[in-house]
C-alpha cells in the first residue's frame, strides 16, 4: 500500500512527486483506482514548475477520466482522506453457484400450446458491491473535475496591449483616450496607457484591458463596432492589438 502525507500542502505534493519521478502511475503499469483516489484528494493542478512529474501526471489522469482504468490498485492512503476502495473494502466474495433448474416435462410435439422458446436469461447479473463503490468514486472524480474546469473556464481572464493611432498629429490625444474609455461593457476594465512616439510628430495611445473570457467573447469585435466605428470616429484611425495574454 502506498501512502502520502495530507496533498493540500508543500510536504504531500512534494512527496507525491517524487513517487512519480520514475513512474507513470501511483502503482503498476496501468491507471487504476489508486490513481483516481489521489487525483480526487488533490484540490487544484500541482504546479509544473515546482511538481513536474505530479502535473504530468496530473494531466494524463484527467485525460482518462470516462475512460476505463484497468489496472489492479493496492490501496492507498492519504492523511486526512479515506482509504482508497481498493483498500477500503474486501474482495467481494464468490456467489454461490445458483441451482440447478429442474427439467422440463417433455411436450407433445402436436400441442398446439407448446413453447418453442425458453426464457430470456439474464446475461448481464448485477454490479457486486466492490464494482458498485468503485463506479461510484470513478463517477464522484469525473463530477469533480468536470466542476473545477467549467469553474476555471469562468474565472480565466485576458491581457490586452492595444495600440491606438490618430488621424494626424492634430489629434487631440486626451479625447482619443477619452473616447477609448467611454466604453463599457460588463467584464472589460481598462487599465493603464501612455503615448508612445510614431514619428513626424505623431503619438499613439498604448492603453491595456483585462476582459473575463467568460463574458467578452471578441475584443476585435467591440473596438471595429463600438471604438473605430468603420472609420466614422474623429480622433481615431485605427486600433491594433499588441499583445494578447492569458492571465
Amino acid at each position: 500500500m502506498v501512502s502520502f502525507p495530507a496533498l493540500n500542502g508543500p510536504d504531500g505534493l512534494k512527496a507525491l512527486n517524487d513517487h512519480l519521478l520514475t513512474r507513470s502511475y501511483v502503482v503498476g503499469f496501468q491507471a487504476s483506482r489508486d490513481d483516481l483516489a489521489v487525483y480526487s484528494a488533490l484540490e487544484t493542478a500541482p504546479s509544473s514548475k515546482d511538481y513536474p512529474h505530479a502535473a504530468r501526471w496530473f494531466s494524463h489522469v484527467e485525460a482518462l477520466l470516462g475512460q476505463s482504468f484497468p489496472g489492479k490498485g493496492e490501496g492507498v492512503t492519504i492523511a486526512g482522506a479515506a482509504p482508497s476502495a481498493a483498500a477500503a473494502k474486501p474482495a467481494a466474495p464468490a456467489a454461490p453457484a445458483a441451482p440447478a433448474p429442474a427439467a422440463k416435462a417433455p411436450v407433445a410435439a402436436d400441442d398446439d400450446n407448446s413453447d418453442d422458446s425458453d426464457e430470456d436469461l439474464d446475461l448481464f447479473g448485477e454490479l457486486t458491491e466492490e464494482e458498485k463503490a468503485a463506479k461510484a468514486e470513478k463517477d464522484a472524480v469525473i463530477a469533480a473535475a468536470k466542476k473545477r474546469g467549467a469553474e476555471k473556464a469562468k474565472l480565466t481572464k485576458s491581457l490586452i496591449i492595444m495600440d491606438v493611432k490618430p488621424w494626424d498629429d492634430t489629434t487631440d490625444m486626451a479625447a482619443l483616450e477619452a473616447e477609448v474609455r467611454a466604453i463599457h461593457k460588463d467584464g472589460l476594465l481598462w487599465g493603464a496607457s501612455k503615448l508612445v512616439p510614431v514619428g513626424f510628430g505623431i503619438k499613439k495611445l498604448q492603453i491595456t484591458a483585462v476582459i473575463e473570457d467568460s463574458k467578452i467573447e471578441s475584443m476585435d469585435a467591440i473596438i471595429e463596432e463600438e471604438i473605430v466605428r468603420d472609420g466614422e470616429s474623429e480622433t481615431i484611425q485605427s486600433i491594433d492589438i499588441a499583445s494578447f495574454n492569458k492571465l
